[in-house]
């Protein structure tokens, strides 16, 4: 299965003197409380909201508790979308990544197993505790959105599917507690949020240069993530070959949600470190040509309000993807070179890999 493959590898190989950006001590503390503790505490609580608005749809069937539920996943989403870029640690341990947003997923599994998991009332999905030892296709944000937005979904307000409302609720306590698991791995008592926050010989991060090179291969790979992953595949190649049904999230039409959160928490997080005050001169040029480009980027997709489904076949919606995308490439280039070079980072190379 077509995957997305950390190949970034920080070799953090001394650079030719006087090219290391000066760097704080309490870069990792200060990344911390600026980004990481508000990303993890809003998705934990917006996964602990919906499973709460999900139960109460189950107890009182209506249009309103069905409205409230698509709500609050549309919440999870935005804060799913800022804790993704996060992709190192706690969020990549024991699969998690995946077992939360199972995406890219060309052949459809997730779907495909939902669906059986609908059609034979199979028990064990409205069980938590069962389906989170199951398939991650049965478990993650897009099983969910098929549940709560996909085909027969209306009837969860009529009260004429328990089984897949009892289904929802289990998916949105598993979210819960995987959201709990990144907010104890991030919690400054334990090994890598310790370390991140006060790296040191003994630790995950020995220096504040590890902590750096960490955040910038989050940087690549989500801004690779969205390009390659999230716009390219539904754009196609031409309008004739444009498929918005291979966006992620296109059945609740949150698809420019989730990556407008991508990219405010990437722009967010960039300005967590404090490096656009404490490079200068040449150094400070791939910077600021990054942020610039994810902000130019994250105002053209703001710009659109077509559901996902029609927007990539739109002629004058396309030209906005075709920008956004455009400028994302151009990030990517500036960070895996003249970004890391100003840092004195030597990076690996980051690349979708089709298994």
């Amino acid at each position: 299965m077509r995957r997305i493959l950390l190949l970034l590898v920080a070799l953090l190989a001394p650079p030719a003197l006087g090219q290391q950006a000066p760097l704080p001590p309490d870069l990792g503390a200060r990344v911390a409380a600026a980004y990481v503790e508000p990303a993890v505490a809003g998705f934990e609580a917006a996964a602990t909201d919906l499973a709460a608005d999900v139960e109460a749809l189950c107890a009182a069937p209506s249009e309103a508790g069905l409205a409230a539920a698509r709500d609050g996943f549309a919440g999870l989403v935005g804060a799913w979308g800022r804790l993704s870029v996060l992709r190192f640690g706690p969020l990549v341990s024991d699969n998690r990544f995946e077992t939360i947003f199972f995406w890219p997923d060309p052949r459809g599994v997730t779907l495909r197993q939902v669906q059986a998991a609908l059609a034979e009332d199979d028990p064990a999905v409205a069980d938590p505790a069962h389906l989170a030892g199951k398939s991650v296709a049965l478990q993650n944000l897009l099983a969910l959105e098929y549940l709560l937005a996909g085909t027969d979904a209306a009837l969860l307000a009529q009260g004429e599917d328990a089984h897949r409302c009892r289904y929802a609720h289990a998916a949105a306590l598993v979210l819960r507690d995987q959201a709990r698991a990144v907010a104890a791995g991030w919690s400054g008592a334990a090994p890598i949020g310790a370390s991140f926050r006060h790296p040191g010989p003994d630790g995950y991060f020995r220096t504040p240069r590890e902590v750096l090179g960490e955040l910038v291969k989050a940087w690549l790979t989500t801004v690779d993530y969205i390009r390659s992953a999230e716009l390219l595949p539904p754009m196609g190649e031409s309008i004739a070959a444009a498929r918005g049904r291979r966006a992620p999230l296109w059945r609740s039409d949150l698809t420019f949600t989730l990556i407008g959160a991508q990219l405010a928490g990437l722009i967010d997080l960039l300005d967590a470190t404090g490096l656009g005050g404490t490079l200068t001169g040449a150094a400070a040029t791939p910077f600021n040509n990054l942020r610039s480009d994810l902000v130019r980027a994250a105002h053209a997709l703001a710009a659109i309000d077509a559901p996902a489904e029609a927007a990539f076949a739109d002629p004058a919606i396309r030209s906005r993807l075709d920008y956004a995308a455009l400028l994302l490439g151009y990030a990517s280039t500036t960070i895996g070179g003249d970004l890391t070079a100003a840092l004195g980072l030597t990076m690996g190379f980051n690349a979708l890999d089709g298994d």
